[in-house]
């Protein structure tokens, strides 16, 4: 534990423990934030724990173990409930390491993983498997076809003069603004309507659909409401 408090040395913000289910695996994750405003929807940070939920989806239960302002305490518990619930070797917990309630993963010598080589190393990409690449694929040393070759612009360019096919394209709704004694002004779109009163249309479009009551003072609908 002391190794484990003196990281911190400099200043300990307020931490809060968790615990994380996932609700359809059963499987389980024990870590710390300080982000305590956001804790019931932070979702870890583990590699085992990131990969779980992009496997088997974000559907989580996050309980709370406990807050702490006090960093020796925190430590303590962080410690004495990953000993207790065994999270390094359980198959229950998705956890690498042993949770302090400070640090993440650790780098260099201190990492469990420090001079274990990758898998991978010296073998193909399981992702590349077939793809020829370097001095087997038959374009290497090629330059491109369109190496120094300008790009038509203006009227040499083959889009000159087209136009957008009928119908493509969004079309303006039209609005309604309904003032405070019930008078009522037509704008032949969201966008006129923002210009001639200096707003912003995002503020007309949550009006008309409801997610707002006003907006510059002004109730609006669309006008094929």
């Amino acid at each position: 534990m002391t190794n484990a408090v003196n990281i911190a040395q400099g200043g300990f913000r307020p931490t809060a423990l968790l615990v994380m289910e996932h609700n359809v695996t059963g499987k389980k994750y024990f870590c710390k934030t300080t982000r305590i405003k956001r804790v019931h929807t932070y979702k870890g940070s583990g590699i085992h724990w990131k990969n779980h939920l992009k496997k088997h989806g974000n559907d989580i239960n996050v309980g709370v173990l406990g807050f702490y302002i006090d960093q020796n305490r925190c430590v303590e518990k962080a410690l004495s409930f990953s000993a207790e619930n065994n999270i390094v070797e359980s198959d229950l917990w998705l956890n690498h390491m042993a949770e302090d309630g400070l640090t993440g993963w650790p780098s260099g010598e201190l990492n469990p993983k420090y001079g274990i080589p990758h898998p991978l190393k010296g073998k193909e990409r399981p992702d590349m498997k077939g793809v020829l690449v370097g001095e087997r694929n038959g374009m290497w040393g090629k330059p491109s076809a369109m190496r120094g070759v300008p790009k038509p612009k203006g009227v040499d360019s083959p889009l000159y003069g087209r136009k957008r096919p009928e119908g493509g394209g969004k079309k303006p709704h039209a609005v309604i603004r309904i003032d405070a004694d019930g008078t009522e002004t037509r704008y032949d779109s969201v966008a006129d309507a923002a210009r001639a009163l200096g707003m912003s249309r995002s503020c007309i479009h949550t009006v008309c659909t409801g997610k707002r009551k006003s907006g510059a003072g002004y109730k609006w609908r669309y006008a094929n409401d």
